[in-house]
């Protein structure tokens, strides 16, 4: 590892240290308003043979840089859809004003058909404003036709890197469902970011950042957002956000309103094999429960200029389940067979409060500065009562009790040098989290628990961006330092408590030109436990399946290298990363009874590659996207024959047809082979899905119909053999559902809040 810091220092310098050998050409491209320009080409011709010397592209500011050993007898030609080219004499500092063309409605109208997807700084980047993704319902819906990404039960992974970070402008969000509450007009574009450097959580190992059209105005501006459906069972979800601004300030706030039921069955199959014999349950469970979440908002942003702004924001999230299952349990057992019916009830009241707060300024024409805090206040409180049916005054008691706190802060500084932006931060969070465990059936081996952590967690991070010409490299390197304390019923547990000091380097190598773009990339990431593994508590979930924390559970550290390659309408990913003390799910048995434990542990080594093709041409109206994935682990563990290594295959066609009278109609179709994930044997699946969507008064309001797994073919299906365990599982998930989605939009002020969330802490809280 000494030789790769050193390697990175050695290309970082000498990168510098050649673009300072050169002319420096930097500037702005704005339009008739003051508004910045993004994506505008800039390129640099000699005299008089208008010969191509260099070329550039503005960043979301307006900002470009050419690098030339040339600058006298040369010309700017700057040029932009949209826009009248102009072209100019050459000054190494110099402000570009583009004119709005007379022909810009036409463009409009074509703009819906061009391309939209192309790579930019290691990302890819897809653009939605003035496109066909501009016509769906929600940005959830838009991220889920993205190259690379797959959806399973309304959560997002990308190819190799696992669930992303969601960013929507430079604030991290928490909660994926605030993603059916942004409108997809208001996106200008999305970036998936496969290789996140060092100023992002050394957890990341993928990003997805969103970012929103630039609005302007007063006045009062909102969003009503209206889902409603059924599957076998009615859900819906209503939202209403309102946004004042008035000169420098903006007051908003908003209103979330999830109501949503369901019921599933399942067959199950399990046993465990012994010299005295094999012991088997088959279960069969019929469950249904009831979810209801109330998430209020309010905030407040001050922005005296473009340069300086600051706010304050406050949420708070309810939280509120309650289910039913009973099963009925076929216990096959050497003696004999027996039959238990068995009926549970659970309730989950978890419920978060939350304050962020934000600066985000320009110190200078060249020096900016990013803070941001969050302080989050939370509990939990799940309940869980079972009972024979034949003996209902038996109960078996659970209760899980969690309260926890959290103070975070993350700072950043960036300098633009003109070979480059130097970034450099750091961040601290303090946690505290206590969890209680109870039952009141001492007899079944389960033991009452009071666990308390303490954490303190800081980082240090420095990135470098160095861009010449159509080259492009990013290196970083972040520092982070743990240190937290372990009780157990307020008694320290040394053996329990950690440390840790990791060092994580970043390197990226970047290629643009008009047609082909490239990356390769690499980093070294790291997964905490979440504090849920770190609990020490056995947990009763059913006669014969207990769950488990693991408070001795490693940190896991992998080693990433993504490359990833596009040619007009096809793009191309792949990764390979290499993993110690992979945390996986392992099952064992309990106390030498016939009951399964299910618990996470650490594997010394694991490695997992993943490649991916997506091709997506336009055909007239119609714009399809095919793709196929590819993903293999080799994992395995000490003492276990089993091997866990056969690949998963996965494939999705996406059709989009675009008619006249803003008509929208989409089929969308799905495919995943069998093979491993973990230890985990998934059985093939397949699904189509169906939505036909209209736009109203001026494209304001957006009614789409939608029906899911038409056929009815998606299946929940696994087996498991580990050991001289297994088990077999087959879950009726009721996915063919119909729903309607209503989202109206008015006025186009849009609150102007850019705060972050400060720390990743608060997701290992989940």
């Amino acid at each position: 590892m000494k030789h790769l810091y050193t390697s990175l220092l050695i290309l970082a310098f000498a990168c510098y240290s050649d673009l300072y050998a050169q002319n420096t050409i930097k500037g702005k491209v704005i339009d008739e308003n003051n508004i910045p320009i993004e994506l505008a080409n800039v390129a640099l011709y000699t005299l008089p043979d208008s010969s191509l010397i260099a070329g550039s592209v503005t960043d979301s500011l307006g900002s470009f840089l050419i690098f030339s050993d040339r600058i006298d007898d040369t010309f700017l030609r700057v040029s932009m859809i949209g826009y009248e080219p102009q072209s100019m004499k050459t000054k190494q500092m110099q402000t570009v004003i583009l004119h709005p063309s007379a022909t810009w409605l036409d463009e409009v109208t074509v703009s819906g058909r061009r391309k939209i997807l192309k790579m930019e700084n290691g990302a890819i980047r897809v653009d939605v404003k003035n496109t066909v993704l501009e016509t769906l319902t929600t940005s959830k819906e838009v991220i889920a036709q993205l190259p690379f990404v797959a959806v399973k039960d309304e959560n997002f992974t990308i190819l190799g890197k696992g669930k992303p970070l969601i960013y929507i402008n430079n604030r991290l969000i928490r909660d994926e469902n605030e993603l059916n509450q942004l409108s997809p007009k208001d996106i200008k574009f999305i970036q998936i970011i496969t290789a996140p450097g060092a100023q992002y959580d050394a957890t990341a190992k993928s990003v997805i950042k969103i970012t929103l059209e630039k609005t302007a105005g007063e006045g009062i501006s909102g969003m009503i957002y209206m889902k409603e459906g059924y599957s076998n069972v009615f859900f819906g979800n209503e939202y209403l956000s309102l946004n004042y601004r008035k000169g420098s300030f903006d007051v908003f706030g908003s209103l979330d309103y999830v109501h949503d039921k369901y019921s599933s069955n399942f067959l199950s199959d399990q046993f465990i094999s012994e010299t005295e014999g094999r012991s088997e349950q088959i279960t069969i469970e019929n469950e249904d429960g009831k979810t209801i979440i109330t998430n209020p908002m309010v905030g407040i942003t001050f922005n005296p200029n473009k340069n300086i702004s600051t706010g304050l924001r406050y949420t708070y999230k309810n939280n509120n389940y309650s289910g039913n299952a009973y099963n009925k349990i076929e216990n096959i057992q050497s003696f004999g067979t027996e039959q238990i019916a068995q009926n549970t009830h659970v309730t989950r009241h978890p419920n978060t409060h939350q304050v962020n707060g934000y600066f985000d300024g320009s110190l200078s024409d060249n020096l900016s500065l990013n803070i941001n805090m969050d302080y989050l206040k939370g509990d939990e409180k799940n309940l869980q009562d079972s009972y024979l049916v034949e003996n209902p005054e038996d109960i078996i008691h659970n209760e899980n009790l969690r309260n926890y706190s959290l103070f975070a802060v993350k700072g950043i500084l960036s300098y633009s040098f003109p070979a480059g932006i130097l970034s450099m931060g750091s961040e601290y969070s303090h946690t505290r989290i206590i969890q209680k465990y109870f039952i009141n059936k001492p007899e079944l081996g389960i033991t009452n628990t009071n666990d308390e952590l303490k954490q303190n967690r800081s980082a240090i991070f420095a990135t470098y961006q160095i861009q010449k010409g159509k080259y492009e490299m990013n290196v970083g390197v972040r520092a982070e330092n743990i240190r937290f304390n372990y009780f157990e019923n307020e008694v320290l547990n040394k053996e329990q408590s950690k440390s840790y000091s990791k060092f994580f380097p970043n390197l990226s190598l970047s290629y643009v030109n008009d047609n082909f773009q490239g990356m390769l990339g690499y980093e070294r990431k790291i997964k905490y436990p979440t504090y849920s593994q770190l609990r020490s508590n056995v947990q009763y979930s059913s006669p014969f399946i207990y769950e488990a924390g693991n408070p001795y559970l490693l940190p896991e550290i992998s080693s990433n290298i993504t490359a990833m390659f596009s040619w007009k309408d096809l793009q191309t990913m792949a990764s390979y990363s290499f993993n110690r003390n992979d945390i996986q799910l392992v099952f064992s048995q309990f106390q030498d009874k016939s009951i399964i434990l299910l618990k996470n542990e650490n594997v010394s080594t694991s490695k997992e590659a993943n490649i991916g093709i997506s091709f997506a041409p336009t055909v007239g109206l119609w714009k399809p996207r095919f793709e196929v994935t590819g993903m293999k682990q080799w994992l395995h563990f000490e003492n276990i024959p089993q091997n866990y290594s056969s690949p998963i295959f996965m494939a999705k066609w996406n059709n989009t047809f675009l008619f006249p009278a803003d008509w929208t109609f989409r089929l969308d179709a799905n495919y995943q082979s069998s093979g491993h994930s973990g230890v985990i044997y998934l059985e093939p699946s397949w699904g189509v899905n169906l939505k036909l969507s209209k736009q109203f008064f001026n494209k304001e309001m957006n009614v789409m119909l939608a029906a899911n797994d038409i056929f009815k073919t998606n299946r929940d299906k696994w087996n498991v053999n580990y050991g001289n365990i297994g088990m077999e599982y087959d879950r009726t998930i009721h996915s063919r559902l119909a729903y309607i989605t209503i989202t109206y939009n008015f006025n186009s002020t849009k609150n102007r809040y850019k705060g972050q969330q400060a720390s990743d802490e608060i997701n290992r809280l989940k």
